[in-house]
């Protein structure tokens, strides 16, 4: 057969009944289930992560300043920015070599835990009736975090306003 203009007319093609197409689920299953198995027998839980460093700054605190209007190259305090660093109180922690709390003091004076950290700041809360109680800790690079967490622990439950976190005034240097 030719088509109108003299050239071989297509072949009308054999139309072939389609195959119905399955798709091998069973075998996929299989894969995951073994794949499964594998990652829950070979899981091994992180230790490391139990154990979160803490790493204090030991640089003082700088207090705000503004320059002089004079332009005189001084600094003066900014008004209304005032320091509250003297009206902090200060608990320091000190740390052994593993990390584990050896002594703690409020203001100076030894305070045996942080059970009896909670009840002296209780009783600065009760004596400054009203006014804010800051809290800064200064702790030692060594320290570990259960131990700060333990010591701010004890300033929240003793209802601390504001705790701040510095470094050991002996590692700021000269």
């Amino acid at each position: 057969m030719t088509g109108p203009d003299g050239t071989p007319a297509p072949r009308p093609r054999r139309r072939t009944p389609e195959e119905p197409f399955e798709f091998p689920v069973a075998p996929m299953l299989d894969m995951s289930f073994q794949l499964l198995a594998f990652f829950i027998l070979t899981f091994q839980a992180p230790t490391g992560e139990s154990r979160i460093d803490l790493y204090l700054p030991s640089a003082p605190a700088a207090l705000v300043a503004a320059p002089d209007s004079a332009s005189t190259g001084r600094n003066r305090p900014v008004p209304g920015a005032t320091s509250d660093l003297e009206t902090d109180l200060v608990v320091r922690a000190e740390a052994d070599e593993l990390g584990d709390l050896v002594s703690l003091s409020l203001q100076g004076s030894d305070v045996p835990d942080a059970d009896a950290l909670a009840g002296r700041l209780r009783r600065y809360r009760e004596q400054l009736a009203g006014e804010p109680v800051k809290v800064r800790i200064e702790a030692d690079d060594r320290l570990r975090y259960e131990e700060a967490a333990r010591v701010i622990g004890a300033c929240s439950a003793a209802g601390v306003d504001s705790v701040r976190l510095a470094g050991s005034a002996s590692e700021a240097g000269p």
